[in-house]
């Protein structure tokens, strides 16, 4: 696939003599970053240091080409990149060593107009078109790296690992973007076959435990989307509905939290994060037990209920206040009967089930609710509210409940 190239019309709106009067100040700028990023002067010695600054002005003085050629500097600065792509490669570096580079470059740039505004009289709409063109210039740049990256590395693991890590990033980033071609073509180059639906785990170290990647290898299936690097770990599971697709998940529990998010088409991946990562949220809190996988949608409810945690704790002051006159005991008493009749329709038989108590236990305690809380009790809506403050209590730890009774 073509590489786009970088849009001329930028550089041509860039006065050619402001750029010739910068070139020569190419090293002088790299220095005073390269002293700034190490806290002194730099060490002539160090390789790395010597490669960065090298890739610094190397930077430079293709921006410069191509503010001062537009039209004609491109395809000989594009192989460059490509060939430092393909040696990264064959040296097992990381591409993002050249994109950071470049950023340092860019950052060269800006600091010699700032030192020297007024003496090269830049304007303001100068220094926009400046930054439009960097803008394009490390895409462009970017992309040529990573063509001569993955040109070396075809076939590799390196190539399917990293064609897998951005078909994920495609998938979660999902948006008008996310088109059937662009799918279609991110899962061709990854070896994926794109499935009929998928979930997202979300995945957190349980405390005490540093899980390494490669012990997913042998736990995992080839199918499944794996990216441990994101600040928030994360894994795209295709056909979570399937037979025993789910216990797949079972073989990271020792090392992780795994959240199952709900079932989507893989356009939906995103979808299937946000709500995987809101039940991660609640586990971790203690709001959901984190036993086995946690699955979504086996807690829709309490999902829903902390979406607007903070209105239901405001409503729980005045929808409860008439459990305020009693002692604790009687209040949390009268509020495990209350949640339990709400889930039960009111049947007596079946919430003195759920209670472990008589059924006629349970009617003398309905029959004290009515007398406090009246009219509520037969108004649906009401009725609605209090089964959310009372399940959300119930989510709770006994240190974030607030009181039902007044203190004496």
């Amino acid at each position: 696939m073509k590489q786009p190239d970088p849009d001329p019309r930028p550089f041509e709106a860039i006065p050619p003599d402001l750029m010739r009067r910068m070139r020569p100040l190419v090293g002088a700028a790299a220095d005073d970053l390269l002293a700034e990023l190490t806290g002194g002067t730099p060490d002539t010695g160090d390789a790395s240091a010597g490669e960065l600054r090298a890739a610094i002005v190397d930077g430079l003085r293709h921006f410069y080409d191509l503010a001062e050629r537009p039209r004609t500097a491109w395809p000989a600065i594009a192989a460059a990149y490509r060939e430092v792509g393909r040696r990264m490669a064959v040296r097992g570096r990381d591409p993002e060593e050249m994109h950071s580079a470049l950023r340092r470059s860019a950052q060269a740039i800006w600091r010699t107009l700032t030192a020297l505004a007024e003496t090269l009289e830049v304007d303001r709409a100068t220094l926009g078109r400046i930054a439009e063109a960097q803008f394009g210039f490390l895409d462009a740049v970017a992309a040529q790296v990573a063509h001569g990256y993955d040109t070396e590395i075809a076939g590799s693991d390196e190539a399917v690992r990293r064609h897998r890590t951005r078909l994920l990033q495609t998938l979660l980033n999902g948006g008008p973007a996310l088109t059937d071609q662009s799918l279609a073509d991110a899962a061709r180059a990854a070896g994926w076959r794109p499935p009929r639906t998928l979930a997202a785990v979300a995945l957190a170290p349980k405390p005490g435990a540093s899980p390494q990647p490669a012990a997913l290898s042998p736990a995992l299936p080839p199918d499944v989307l794996v990216d441990l690097a994101r600040t928030e770990p994360c894994l795209l599971l295709p056909d979570p509905d399937g037979p025993g697709r789910s216990r797949l998940l079972e073989a990271l529990l020792r090392d992780w939290t795994v959240v199952l998010g709900p079932t989507v088409p893989p356009a939906q991946a995103a979808e299937s994060l946000r709500w995987a990562r809101q039940a991660l949220a609640l586990t971790r809190r203690g709001r959901i037990p984190d036993r086995g996988v946690v699955r979504c949608m086996d807690h829709v409810p309490t999902l829903v209920i902390f979406l607007a945690e903070d209105l239901i704790e405001r409503a729980a002051a005045s929808r409860l206040a008439p459990l305020r006159a009693l002692s604790p005991v009687q209040a949390e008493r009268l509020t495990e009967t209350l949640l339990s009749l709400l889930e039960n329709n009111f049947n007596a038989t079946e919430a003195g089930s759920d209670l472990h108590v008589h059924p006629q236990t349970v009617r003398y305690r309905l029959r004290h609710l009515e007398e406090l809380f009246g009219a509520d009790l037969q108004d649906p809506r009401r009725c609605l509210e209090l089964e959310m403050i009372l399940r959300a209590r119930q989510a709770g730890t006994a240190d974030d409940r607030a009181p039902l009774t007044t203190p004496a």
